[in-house]
């Protein structure tokens, strides 16, 4: 599990916001609160890729629901039956299924199952996973349907992946990593100026540029973190699998 001290929360944020610029107003807080979301979500997108774990149950046409929180997938694998990781090949040529409602299961902030994968630069690989056929099965993605279907897959689904940081919770409970704490709230205050004709254009241009350098900044910070812990994945074994 990851320190709670690498998070703060964005109410924290937004309130810290507030002791800096002298603001107090109820309505103020629910503003910059909105923008503080839409910048986490541009920051989770592009920065911070927040990863979680869900255990998903097939439905009876061998398809899962995503959570409502999934942007994109990590890993996909099927726990087999002795709690070993199979890992499954992604195969676009199944044929998509109309009308799915499967399950969306149970989800963790807290990676259960790929530990030993490790986000960063490009290195999100498929541990224990090797190139060619893939005798565990496979699966293809329905966008429109926010499903993922597989082929002659059984047991239990295991998805890692990207979240948007936000959807489906409330308040204290959304939390932004340390080292994006200072982009977004750079982005909170150049999106509450951003309309405001008292502010000139000049202004409204640093605070533009300042939110993009601390975007940067942020950018080179989890790539190094990610590195050191993608260092360590890279000396285990190559074709070790993760148990449940």
């Amino acid at each position: 599990m990851k320190e709670q001290a690498q998070f703060i929360s964005l109410d924290e944020i937004v309130k810290t916001l507030f002791i800096d610029e002298g603001k107090s107003s109820e309505h103020e807080y629910l503003r910059y609160f909105n923008m503080g979301l839409r910048g986490l979500k541009e920051l989770t997108f592009d920065v911070i890729r927040q990863v979680k774990t869900a255990v998903l149950t097939l439905d009876s046409k061998n398809t899962v629901r995503l959570p409502s929180d999934y942007v994109s997938y990590i890993n996909i694998a099927a726990a087999g039956a002795n709690g070993e990781m199979q890992y499954l090949g992604r195969k676009n040529r199944l044929p998509l299924i109309e009308g799915v409602s499967g399950s969306a299961g149970s989800e963790s902030t807290d990676p259960p199952v790929f530990t030993d994968n490790t986000p960063g630069d490009g290195l999100w690989g498929r541990y224990g996973y090797g190139g060619g056929g893939n005798a565990n099965g496979y699966y293809r993605e329905n966008h429109d349907a926010r499903t993922i279907e597989f082929g002659d897959v059984t047991g239990t689904i295991v998805l890692e992946y990207i979240s948007d940081g936000s959807t489906g919770l409330t308040g204290e409970q959304i939390k932004v990593h340390a080292f994006a704490e200072e982009a977004l709230r750079a982005f909170i205050y150049w999106k509450s100026i951003q309309r405001k004709r008292a502010i000139n254009m000049g202004e409204k241009t640093m605070a533009q540029q300042e939110y993009y350098n601390q975007k940067r900044l942020a950018v080179a910070r989890m790539k190094s973190f990610n590195k050191a812990e993608a260092l360590q994945t890279s000396r285990k074994a190559f074709k070790q699998s993760p148990k449940l």
